[in-house]
């Protein structure tokens, strides 16, 4: 009603000269030279992409509170600005910055080696296999008649933990060198167990089961002794400290939230509130920021959330794609995930229409990489960035990425 009246005003010539409108000025400083992300989609819709450190400028806006964030690799920044009502005539501005501190932006230069598991989509047979970081020849370590899945690497790399058995007996958690050999099977009990992880130093694994009835993350010794049930949950993931462990859970809310709990058990707190399920939180390797996916836009689509401050942006737009299950770079630059994400000779992308209006990516899934800050597809004035595909292949799925440096 109020723009209305102010516009009402300005056509019939009682205000002494044009209606006043509002702007926003948002400055992004820093950056290291490198593309970072800008996410304001308050003031003006679908604006959330990949940008050059500078000014940028939202008009007509109505007085109010406008969260607008910023992310580099190693920077993620939520600020809010007031906004008046607009003056009876001329531009009001109002602004924001951003210093992005030197250093927080590096280059993504991926090395390392991609642990994942794999299975054909005909005739489910799930092993584990190593490739580049950087693109490559893929190695398989294991071939056996159990499933082998999600896999991860030691702290030193040194070794796997990982899951083996199938649905229909029984599944434990497994250790084994890195070249597969010598696998140890750590929990031997009648009930799941699986999805587990090192802590930090090594001498701890954190793991699902469902032990006495709940889906549960316990906790026990590098060797797989003193089991003890930690919190209702799934998707552990250790923080780099060793002094927090952050999981999924839909037992507290109704709907799977990320959460993050002191490794004793206290302290218990909800990152997430929304809807939509958000699944599969990693650590960067700093402690300072949590990945995870998401489906609150529509897609499955990655997000980085400052765990402290609860900061959050969303850095992988494109809503007709998956992006899941991400881990991080061993220099935080950069993120591994499992995605379905197959592009068409026109530049589209391809997708299956499961029902009226409702589509899906088409494809299995695959291991990508991509720059922290993310990608951008959906309206998108440019695609300056895309993830990068290491396994691409028609007729398997490829999930659960691990990354270790060499």
């Amino acid at each position: 009603m109020k723009v209305f009246i102010r516009w009402g005003l300005c056509a019939i010539g009682l205000a002494a000269s044009a209606c006043g409108v509002n702007e926003v000025k948002v400055e992004v400083r820093g950056g290291d030279g490198r593309l970072v992300r800008l996410e304001a989609e308050r003031l003006q819709p679908l604006f959330n992409r990949l940008v050059e450190a500078g000014t940028f400028t939202f008009t007509e806006l109505n007085s109010g509170s406008y969260d607008v964030t910023v992310s580099a690799a190693g920077y993620v920044e939520t600020k809010t600005v007031e906004v008046g009502s607009p003056s009876i005539s001329g531009v009001q501005t109002f602004e924001l910055s951003f210093d992005i501190p030197a250093g927080s932006n590096p280059e993504f230069k991926p090395t390392g080696t991609i642990l994942y598991a794999s299975t054909p989509t005909r005739v489910r047979d799930w092993d584990l296999f190593t490739v580049p970081a950087a693109g490559g020849e893929i190695t398989q370590l294991t071939d056996t008649r159990d499933f082998e899945q999600n896999p991860q690497w030691s702290p030193d790399g040194q070794r796997i933990l990982y899951t083996i058995g199938d649905v229909m007996s029984n599944i434990d958690v497994a250790v084994m060198n890195a070249d597969g050999s010598n696998s140890t099977r750590l929990t031997q009990h009648p009930e799941s167990d699986k999805e587990a992880c090192w802590s930090p130093d090594g001498t701890r694994i954190a793991f699902v089961s469902q032990r006495d009835g709940d889906i549960a993350i316990w906790t026990m010794g590098a060797d797989g002794a003193e089991p003890r049930k930690l919190v209702q949950g799934r998707h552990p993931a250790w923080s780099p400290d060793g002094r927090m462990i952050s999981f999924t859970s839909g037992q507290f809310e109704g709907n799977d939230e990320i959460y993050v709990i002191n490794t004793d058990g206290s302290d218990m707190r909800r990152l997430t509130q929304d809807k939509r399920f958000d699944w599969f939180p990693s650590w960067s390797p700093d402690g300072r920021w949590l990945a995870f996916n998401s489906e609150r836009f529509g897609g499955q689509e990655l997000m980085i959330a400052n765990p402290t401050s609860g900061d959050q942006i969303r850095i992988t737009v494109a809503e007709l794609t998956f992006e899941q299950d991400p881990t991080w770079s061993p220099d935080g630059a950069g993120l591994a995930y499992q995605g379905k994400m197959k592009i068409a000779d026109n530049g589209e992308l391809m997708v299956d229409e499961i029902s009226v209006g409702k589509k899906r990516p088409s494809g299995t899934f695959d291991i990508f990489v991509v720059p922290s800050t993310g990608f951008d597809w959906d309206d998108a004035p440019s695609k300056p960035i895309l993830p990068v595909n290491l396994t691409n292949t028609d007729d398997r799925d490829e999930i659960s990425p691990s990354w270790r440096a060499f």
